[in-house]
């Protein structure tokens, strides 16, 4: 019996410790033309000119830019790794950035968007207030401005 939990025990510590799941990488690239497979192909070469910039988190874009970035999608379940140029759309927009919204055939409805504020004392005056996505430009941690 003792054995037993001790076996159940080792296999449940096993499965806590797999990797978690990979995510894609991303950067925007406004540059390139031509068909989709083309385009596509040429993303990961641009890989290397766009290490500082490339992200692991949400995709948002510059309001002043047009939507189009190159994604790079990890193997999983027996597929190799797959690089996209993507042209999607921009999405809501607040401070310069936007939601980015893949190129869907059938799109869902957009999101609610909460309204909010920025302030630098009190809530007390709301007259500020804007309904859309709360985004502030910097750096992450840096404090914002």
């Amino acid at each position: 019996m003792v054995r037993m939990l001790v076996l159940v025990s080792l296999v449940a510590a096993a499965a806590a410790q797999e990797a978690p799941p990979k995510t894609p990488l991303w950067f925007l690239e406004t540059s390139l033309t031509g068909a989709f497979k083309d385009r596509s192909n040429q993303c990961k070469a641009l890989l290397g000119d766009n290490k500082e910039v490339a992200s692991f988190g949400p995709i948002f874009i510059p309001e002043n830019s047009a939507a189009d970035i190159c994604i790079r999608f990890p193997a999983r379940d027996n597929l190799p790794e797959t690089w996209r140029h993507d042209r999607g759309q921009k999405g809501a927009c607040a401070n310069g950035c936007c939601e980015f919204l893949p190129p869907l055939k059938n799109p869902p409805p957009p999101a609610p968007q909460p309204t909010w504020f920025s302030t630098e004392s009190d809530c007390a005056d709301a007259s500020a207030a804007i309904t859309a996505p709360t985004l502030f430009q910097g750096k992450e941690l840096d404090p914002k401005k």
